[in-house]
C-alpha cells in the first residue's frame, strides 16, 4: 500500500522543491564530527590532537577475541548469555589466531609511527638548524 508521502509525491517526507547543496552539508557534517571529538587528527595535525589519536591507539592496539557479554534482560537474556558464553569458549581456537596477527600488526604499526615521528622530529632539527645558519 503507497504512504501517505507517495501520494503526495514527496519521498519520505522531504520536498524535492527544495535544493540541497551537497557541498555545504558535507562540509557541516565533518565539523560537527570535528567538535565531537569522534575524528582526533584530522584538524590538521595539531600536537595536542597527535597526543589524543596516539592514546586512542595505544589504547585499542591490544585486539583480543575475549570481550564480557552483556546480560540482555528476560528470559532471552537468561538463556542467550550461558549458550554464548560456551560458544565463545568452541570458536575461540579459531578466533584467537587472528586476534594474535592483528595485535602483532598494530603494535609494529605503532613502533614504526614512532620512529617515523622521532626521524620527522630529527629532519626538522636539521632543518631549522640549516636555516639558521643559512641566516647568518
Amino acid at each position: 500500500m503507497p504512504s501517505d508521502y507517495a501520494k503526495n509525491g514527496d519521498s519520505a517526507g522531504v520536498s524535492a522543491s527544495a535544493p540541497v547543496d551537497v557541498e555545504e552539508l558535507f562540509q557541516a557534517l565533518r565539523d560537527e564530527v570535528r567538535r565531537s571529538g569522534a575524528d582526533p587528527g584530522a584538524g590538521g595535525g595539531d600536537e595536542d590532537e597527535r597526543r589524543v589519536a596516539r592514546a586512542e591507539a595505544e589504547r585499542l592496539w591490544p585486539v583480543s577475541a575475549d570481550r564480557s557479554l552483556r546480560l540482555r534482560p528476560g528470559v532471552r537474556g537468561g538463556l542467550g548469555t550461558p549458550v554464548k558464553a560456551v560458544l565463545r569458549k568452541l570458536m575461540r581456537w579459531y578466533v584467537e589466531p587472528l586476534a594474535y596477527d592483528q595485535r602483532s600488526f598494530n603494535a609494529a604499526a605503532l613502533r614504526l609511527i614512532d620512529d617515523l615521528e622521532r626521524r620527522v622530529a630529527q629532519l626538522e632539527g636539521e632543518l631549522a638548524h640549516l636555516r639558521s645558519a643559512e641566516k647568518r
